[in-house]
């Protein structure tokens, strides 16, 4: 597989990713000093694709942003991404290759928590100190990862704010609903003993794998338990399959919640008036006043023409992150690295980044959204919100 490399216009041998939609930009004038090399991979195709676009695009801005203020240590950067398809057992190839053979200076990590998890053993072997911004999943940063930092929040905390809502409105059941991937298993492990905690009764609970679940089945088993709560941890693919099948069932929960997946544009597009009622996640918002977000949001939307999501900004974020690590080291050494990014505090886009000792996020935090009347909006926390939760779902 061939690399996609974003460098400088100057560069002999450029390939771009036209499934992103990426141009190449002007990432920066020649140099005499040699390119810092930055190596990732990031779902171009398959299951995972449109949302990892986002995050990949987020990497990208934030390396030509870098380079526009002169790179690190004096040096400009070059990203050197692969796709890994949607694939664990790919990605893990292609980092081997990052490390060993196009022997990069520094590594971001990939989108999803089940890639991330398959490709983590690597950065403990080759000593490469990553920054994982598309890897909520807290199994990941444990004693004996020693290399990988968390540059999202935690899949436990997905939706964590829904139920105590719902409860204190009287709701008593709940459907849980589940992708077999690492980040939604634990997403729905997290929300079913929320419920018990609750006392709320789970009526039906399920999981399913892409590209081919019944969701027809699903949604006719949802129908007869008739909970008050379809609470769903889903990628893109599925949230849109199982809002569809509720409907073609003619179901309509009080509460319709998914994870991943409805705060894309493409949503929005691919359901139209179904998306209205939808309630979703964000770990950082367009309106956020953190470092950095305005002058982000209008330079991603006159690069890109569309609004950046969460995982764009967790991208940028990660890319900001790595880059004051290296900034205040003076270094590219992986031991020096990973000694400041486990002691200090970085003001970023999501908040302040910051980490346990074992790389696990403890800054960063999650935020309710949900569609309206074919917009998605910010619904908490109470202090940034741009509307009030709507009830009940309409399904229409």
């Amino acid at each position: 597989m061939r690399p996609v490399i974003y460098a400088s216009l100057r560069r002999c041998a450029v390939l771009l990713l036209p499934a992103l939609g990426l141009t190449l930009g002007t990432v920066g004038p020649s140099r005499a000093a040699s390119p810092i090399v930055i190596g990732g991979t990031i779902s171009q195709t398959g299951a995972l694709a449109e949302d990892a676009d986002y995050q990949a695009k987020g990497v990208q801005l934030a390396i030509e942003e870098a380079n526009a203020h002169g790179g690190w240590l004096g040096r400009k950067l070059d990203l050197k991404i692969y796709d890994d398809q949607s694939n664990a057992g790919t990605a893990v190839r292609l980092y081997t290759r990052l490390i060993t053979e196009d022997r990069v200076n520094l590594l971001i990590g990939p989108y999803s928590s089940g890639i991330t998890q398959a490709i983590a053993p690597l950065m403990n072997k080759y000593k490469m100190a990553t920054i994982e911004p598309g890897a909520s999943m807290p199994d990941i940063y444990v004693k004996g990862n020693e290399w990988n930092f968390q540059g999202t929040p935690s899949s436990y905390t997905y939706l964590d704010e829904l139920l105590p809502i719902a409860k204190k409105a009287g709701e008593e059941t709940v459907a849980v609903l589940a992708l077999k991937s690492a980040f939604t298993l634990a997403c729905s492990h997290a929300r079913l003993e929320q419920a018990k905690q609750l006392g709320m009764k789970v009526v039906y609970q399920t999981t399913y794998s892409l590209p081919s679940p019944d969701f027809a089945a699903i949604g006719l088993a949802i129908k007869n338990a008739n909970p008050d709560v379809v609470l769903g941890c889903t990628y893109f693919p599925d949230a849109v399959g199982i809002t569809q099948s509720l409907h073609n069932q003619g179901f309509k929960p009080k509460y319709l919640a998914e994870t991943v997946g409805p705060v894309e544009a493409a949503f929005g597009k691919a359901l139209g008036p179904l998306a209205n009622g939808i309630i979703s996640n964000t770990s950082w918002w367009p309106t956020f006043k953190t470092p950095g977000s305005e002058a982000f949001v209008a330079a991603y939307k006159a690069k890109f023409n569309q609004a950046p999501d969460y995982h764009a900004a967790t991208g940028f974020a990660s890319v900001e992150v790595l880059g004051a690590a290296v900034n205040a080291t003076k270094s590219l050494d992986q031991e020096k690295l990973r000694e400041w990014l486990l002691h200090h505090s970085v003001p970023t886009l999501l908040g302040d980044f910051k980490v346990n000792e074992d790389g696990l996020s403890t800054g960063y935090g999650q935020y309710l959204v949900q569609w309206q009347n074919g917009q998605i909006k910010l619904i908490t926390p109470d202090s940034l919100a741009e509307a009030k939760l709507m009830v009940p779902y309409p399904g229409s």
